[in-house]
């Protein structure tokens, strides 16, 4: 009876994994892990649960796939557009919550020219990349770049992130368009959970760490590390997420360059390195070890 009660848990544990992953292999992982031998145990040990976790990330992000390197790169891109054009609705709405808490009641149509316009024209094109839409969500990302700045230059005066979202994201998803045959698109499904898991990452109160009271700061550190290390958790076993989170990075330090002025500037400027760093080589480290694991498989 205990054995059916476990084989129920790992079970639900597996269901993390693609359906087409788990007709083929379920059975042959349940018997792995039961084994022959009775047993009393009711519940999968920790160390099993969290391997299976892994597991299922690792063939959502394509380690089970044939080309596991072009399936990392061509949903990693569609990923970070999706990323990227999610963080720029998430920003612009911020500050047009801000907008009119600090005085824009008082004239919301300059609230809309200066931002609402932008706000719905990316947030269209969030949408249609969500739907499927790739060319149609192409031409609003474009739109979104030029269409707003001529009604209003307000985003692209100040240089704010928003207003980089789809510039960054626009030129992935028309690359997205030459993604090869062989090569299956995100699971619309599994591409919203990714674009969850990187706002959330950008939603870490890193800010509170600049606070002078120690209390505030030594909490803002404990949320900062354990966001990064559960990230970092999930990223490397799919690391698609290493692809998909370099356009947000890149949104901050374009931020941040615009706002530098001159190129030397940068160098007095040294928060504004660290995300493309950061970026460039996580970037670099998921193609490496992913094509490291496909000649080892081989």
């Amino acid at each position: 009876m205990s054995s059916d009660v476990l084989e129920k848990r790992y079970r639900m544990l597996l269901r993390a994994y693609p359906a087409g992953y788990r007709r083929e292999r379920a059975d042959e992982l349940i018997d792995t892990l039961i084994g022959d031998e009775p047993t009393n145990r009711r519940w999968p040990s920790l160390r099993e649960a969290a391997s299976l976790i892994r597991g299922a990330l690792r063939v959502h992000g394509g380690g089970a796939a044939p080309r596991p390197v072009a399936v990392l790169f061509w949903q990693g891109i569609h990923l970070g557009a999706l990323a990227a054009l999610a963080l720029g609705v998430l920003i612009g709405l911020n500050d047009i919550v801000e907008a009119f808490q600090y005085g824009g009641l008082s004239d919301p149509l300059t609230v809309l020219r200066n931002q609402g316009v932008h706000e719905i024209v990316l947030s269209a094109a969030l949408v249609a990349l969500v739907a499927g839409r790739t060319r149609t969500a192409a031409v609003l990302a474009v739109a979104a770049a030029v269409v707003p700045t001529v009604i209003s230059p307000y985003l692209f005066l100040n240089g704010l992130p928003q207003w980089w979202a789809p510039v960054v994201a626009a030129p992935l998803i028309v690359l997205g368009l030459r993604r090869p045959a062989d090569v299956p698109p995100a699971p619309r499904a599994n591409a919203v959970l990714v674009t969850a898991g990187i706002l959330a990452l950008h939603l870490i109160p890193a800010g509170g760490l600049r606070m002078v009271d120690a209390a505030p700061r030594i909490v803002a550190a404990v949320m900062v590390l354990a966001g990064v290390a559960a990230f970092l958790w999930v990223a490397t076993a799919d690391q698609r997420l290493l692809i998909a989170v370099v356009p947000t990075l890149l949104l901050g330090t374009l931020h941040q360059l615009d706002n530098a002025g001159l190129t030397e500037e940068l160098l007095r400027r040294p928060d504004a390195l660290p995300s493309l760093v950061v970026a460039v080589l996580m970037a670099v480290v998921a193609v490496v070890s992913t094509r490291l694991r496909q000649r080892t498989r081989a």
